[in-house]
């Protein structure tokens, strides 16, 4: 297996709890999820209306104190409101019998205050009692992140129910290596997305993004994958870029999510400009190693994408388009390519997923929902749209199969075209065999095509330009830029000067021309 599978994938980020309830309970499970694989991909290149991503990032589902998963209290258990874990691994086993690879979120952070290992380590006697981080005196400093119990202090960073582990104990360490081992042995999972990852080792009062962090996540990930060599493990490092690459290139993680990069995404499409996208990028390209971080636009801690966006479609068709033309590991998180909105509490970023406009739970269960719909449900679901060729569920499932199909787009080096205007953006994905040309025209109405300039390229000789994708309008028919497109002139240093590829580019749209050198 190719060790970095993870490079030419797409990722799709599902709260269990919320996408799919098998049994009538009013919770989603593991059976639910695996009962609607062919919406995700049903195994066949042939078929249209299934979302055809490739990658799974299953949010927490160990057993654990509360809905959300993150206060653990057992790591080698499933938590039993999702099902067994014969259950996972049928959920694997279905998901790799259609080429999806499935990761686990992962906390080795912290704990619920209810696990077994926090109430031994209450005990100074106990073998645990430094399994955690204890004080035995008043903090001074990030008062906030202590909690008295017993006489004495422990850290916990996110709230007093989820106490941090102590991570220089090695024993520790060596409960989570074989925690994460149990996971992949268990059910066959292919790596996992580690929460938390800026908060996991404290030096002095510092309580985030510390040089030991990142060895301890090293440490980690060259343990995990000596017995599992094709592990992939992903970072949260909810950061600027600089603190999310130090991970990445310190070999704590194959990738990390870039959080500018994502605010960047959505906010070119709201605010008609590229300034945002543009600086982020920028810093990607060079903070990271190659192919090492994840784009998304939001997830499961932010307001939903398509609030941010005022709930335009041509906007979300946009972002959509930017993400998955754009560099990097893409991920999607579950109700993003129907557009379910939402914003905080938390509960309400995470409601059920709407499968149809009906009631009790738009297909979701033939009960009342652990949480209420979305307020949009009934006319923001997967039935009104897998058959609308406007939709955006449809643009969705065009993307991701224009960057299956379109090798630069998975794993191409990137360049950035020179445009004469801020309105619009342009980038040559390219590999040996070809390159694309991604145009984005963030505006609101159809703009004359930028005359673009790349000082040093990849091409040779001449090439012949051919359009592969434009944004389609609400009857589903794709904006094709106005005129005829033509190839650029290929200079000796491999870019072009004063290209002008059409004469019309449609409003708020994404083009991709591929551009291949003649025999």
């Amino acid at each position: 297996m190719d060790p970095s599978w993870w490079h030419d994938r797409v990722f799709y980020e599902v709260f269990v709890r919320s996408f799919a309830d098998s049994n009538g309970d009013g919770r989603g499970d593991l059976r639910g999820l695996t009962a609607h694989l062919d919406d995700l991909n049903d195994g066949d290149p042939a078929t249209t209306t299934d979302l055809g991503v490739t990658a799974l990032w299953l949010m927490p589902i160990a057993a654990a104190e509360s809905y959300h998963g993150y206060d653990v209290t057992d790591l080698q258990a499933v938590e039993p409101d999702y099902g067994t874990a014969d259950d996972l691994r049928a959920l694997v086993a279905q998901a790799h019998a259609r080429g999806i690879k499935v990761i686990l979120d992962f906390v080795p952070n912290h704990t619920s205050d209810r696990h077994p290992w926090f109430q031994a380590s209450r005990d100074p006697a106990s073998d645990k009692a430094d399994w955690y981080v204890w004080r035995d005196t008043p903090p001074t400093a990030n008062q906030g992140a202590w909690h008295q119990l017993d006489d004495r202090w422990y850290l916990g960073q996110f709230w007093s129910g989820m106490p941090d582990l102590n991570l220089r104990n090695p024993a520790v360490t060596d409960a989570l290596v074989t925690a994460a081992e149990w996971w992949m042995d268990e059910s066959g999972v292919d790596g996992f997305r580690v929460d938390a990852a800026k908060h996991l080792v404290e030096e002095g009062d510092t309580l985030v993004n510390t040089p030991s962090s990142r060895r301890w996540l090293a440490d980690f990930r060259a343990r995990l994958q000596r017995t599992h060599p094709s592990a992939m493990i992903v970072a949260e490092v909810y950061d600027l870029a600089a603190s999310s690459a130090a991970f990445v290139r310190d070999g704590g993680a194959d990738l990390a999510f870039d959080f500018p990069l994502a605010r960047g995404l959505y906010q070119a499409a709201n605010l008609e400009d590229t300034a945002p996208l543009a600086g982020a990028l920028a810093d990607a390209q060079k903070l990271y190693p190659p192919g090492g971080y994840a784009t998304f636009l939001t997830n499961h801690d932010q307001t939903r994408v398509m609030t941010e966006l005022g709930g335009s479609l041509e906007r979300a068709k946009l972002a959509a388009g930017l993400l998955l033309t754009h560099p990097g590991v893409p991920f999607i998180y579950y109700g993003e390519e129907v557009g379910m909105g939402g914003r905080k509490p938390d509960e309400r970023l995470r409601v059920p997923m709407p499968w149809t406009g009906e009631s009790p739970a738009g297909g979701f269960s033939t009960t009342t929902p652990w949480q209420p719909m979305g307020d949009d449900w009934p006319g923001v679901n997967v039935a009104s749209q897998v058959h609308d060729p406007g939709s955006l569920l449809s643009a969705y499932r065009e993307l991701i199969r224009l960057r299956d199909a379109e090798t630069p787009l998975r794993t191409g080096a990137t360049h950035v075209v020179e445009t004469t205007t801020t309105a619009i953006s342009a980038l040559l994905r390219s590999t040996r065999a070809s390159s694309d040309v991604v145009l984005a025209n963030l505006g609101t109405t159809a703009l004359p095509s930028p005359v673009l300039s790349l000082g040093d390229g990849p091409l040779c000789g001449d090439v012949t330009a051919t359009v592969v994708y434009a944004t389609a309008d609400a009857a589903g028919t794709p904006a094709l830029p106005q005129g005829d497109v033509t190839a650029p002139a290929v200079t000796e240093r491999g870019g072009f000067s004063s290209w002008t590829p059409v004469p019309m580019l449609p409003p708020r749209s994404v083009t991709v021309i591929r551009l291949v050198s003649r025999p």
